[in-house]
């Protein structure tokens, strides 16, 4: 049995498991780091028939509350029990193997009622600042539970045990990905119609237990999990404290929840408990998942459009939340002469080069009712960004202004399809460029204030001359005038002459 102290001396994870000494009565278990906000529960799995302490002999046999788990497999898989009902510890003796344990027995005694033998809630810990302390317990092996997570660290004094509380509060660090640069941060650019990728960092502590992230996001996100389709989440890694990175299987190490919430989450990520079992200290769980960008979404608003995290964790315990904003923007499409006049009936389609490229398509911005048009404030109609399974239109322009919506960061290029009747259209297409703010045209008591949104101008070109009309007329009536006024000029010149002669 010397073996089997040896085993909870080195335990260092999601539970403690406490010896206690010789007299019964007269046992007692001290934790060490206790805070106010959390609960701890102590169970009895083992009692402690006798020991020996100098030759480290110990003696034990189930308690009775817990018979019908040590007959399972899954208990003797770590336990075996002889004739007599002595116990000999046959698993490894690595700390993760005896963590899982710790998490199996729990797991156990609170889905078959076992009831701890004393809690703090009922009063049974006595506090004194720190320090808690459980006294007048029976010889055994204890399971210390708290709701913060499990405890970890163990020492074994006689006649009393005492452990450490050294539960650390996990953290999580949202990341949205700019498409960009590549880079992660907590805000990027996006297209409407354009897919987002997102990473939130789990960074584990002490006691790791119950491990369950939850992430919400705004309206102008879908969130969809097909993971054979590369959609929500795609990938989680864990990350030890030396950096090396493990790919964690989907169904075994985790599960995704997408429906049926307590709270507003869009999904769960629910880890296995016998994978939090092995969690150490300042290991990282690396959760990437991705959502679309869709038609609801927040355009040029300072609010922008959110995703946001957060880690339950031991019993009813969450992280504070972090949060990612995604921004997309709009441009005014303006059409004016010359002088600066509004025209209609011009038509335009927005590139992604200047010669050539990809068309970016855009659609009608519709109401909810996926019917109605949208229109902005001068009653005009309204464009959006189109998805990749849409057939783009024509940008119509009416009134001669025109609101696109949804569009990332970026340089793109104005090609003008349909000039308005009566004037030339554009020869080139025109390039303009989104920074991180709306393009907004301006009017001063409705005229249009240049330089803003993306103005356009056409120019008309002049009436020419036609035959057998009022220029062709006149040009004849003045050469005839000439004509005749050439031929006086030679008669008096000849007459002239003939006088003189």
């Amino acid at each position: 049995m010397k073996k089997f102290v040896s085993i909870a001396l080195t335990l260092m994870l999601v539970f403690s498991l406490a010896l206690t000494t010789f007299a019964a009565g007269e046992g007692s278990i001290t934790i060490n780091g206790v805070s106010e906000d959390t609960s701890y529960a102590i169970y009895q799995l083992l009692d402690l028939e006798s020991y020996n302490q100098q030759s480290g002999a110990y003696s034990y046999k189930v308690n009775s509350a817990w018979t019908a788990y040590f007959a399972t497999d899954e208990a003797k898989a770590y336990i075996t029990i002889d004739e007599a009902g002595y116990v000999t510890w046959v698993a490894g003796e690595d700390d993760a193997t005896v963590a899982a344990f710790a998490q199996k027995a729990l797991a156990y005694a609170k889905a078959n009622g076992i009831d701890p033998v004393k809690t703090s809630d009922d009063g049974d810990m006595a506090v004194t600042g720190d320090v808690g302390k459980f006294t007048n317990l029976n010889l055994g092996w204890y399971l210390v539970d708290s709701t913060a997570g499990a405890l970890c660290g163990l020492t074994t004094t006689d006649p009393d045990a005492s452990i450490n509380a050294k539960n650390g509060t996990p953290t999580v660090d949202k990341q949205v990905q700019e498409d960009l640069t590549g880079m992660w941060g907590d805000v990027n650019t996006a297209d409407i119609g354009q897919i987002v990728n997102f990473m939130t960092i789990i960074h584990v502590a002490a006691g790791a237990e119950n491990y369950v992230l939850h992430d919400a996001m705004s309206e102008g996100l879908t969130f969809t999990h097909d993971l054979d389709e590369g959609r929500g989440v795609t990938e989680i890694k864990h990350v030890n404290s030396a950096g090396v990175e493990t790919v964690l299987n989907a169904g075994t190490d985790y599960t995704v929840k997408t429906t049926e919430f307590g709270d507003d989450c869009d999904f769960e990520v629910i880890f296995a408990d016998e994978f939090v079992a092995t969690l150490k200290a300042n290991d990282r769980l690396l959760v990437y998942y991705n959502a679309m960008l869709n038609r609801h979404a927040e355009v040029g608003t300072t609010e922008g459009n959110p995703n946001e995290s957060y880690l339950e964790y031991g019993e009813d315990h969450f992280t504070t939340h972090d949060k990612t904003t995604t921004y997309t923007f709009s441009i005014d499409i303006v059409k004016t002469d010359s002088s600066n006049l509004l025209l209609d009936g011009a038509e335009f389609r927005i590139y992604d080069a200047a010669v050539g490229g990809n068309e970016i398509k855009v659609v009608p911005l519709m109401e909810s009712d996926d019917e109605t048009p949208m229109l902005d404030d001068n009653g005009n109609p309204m464009y959006r960004r189109a998805r990749d399974d849409e057939d783009g239109v024509s940008i119509v322009v009416k009134d001669g202004k025109v609101t696109v919506v949804g569009f990332d960061n970026g340089v793109y290029y104005l090609e003008e399809t349909v000039a308005p009747a009566g004037y030339n259209k554009l020869t080139a297409r025109k390039e303009f460029t989104v920074a991180d703010k709306n393009l907004d045209s301006i009017f001063n008591d409705g005229i249009y204030s240049t330089g803003s949104g993306v103005h356009v101008v056409n120019k008309t070109g002049s009436m020419l001359p036609e035959t057998g009309g009022m220029g062709t007329v006149l040009f004849i009536t003045i050469g005839a005038v000439v004509v005749l006024g050439t031929g006086v000029v030679l008669v008096t010149k000849k007459r002239m002459s003939m006088v003189q002669d």
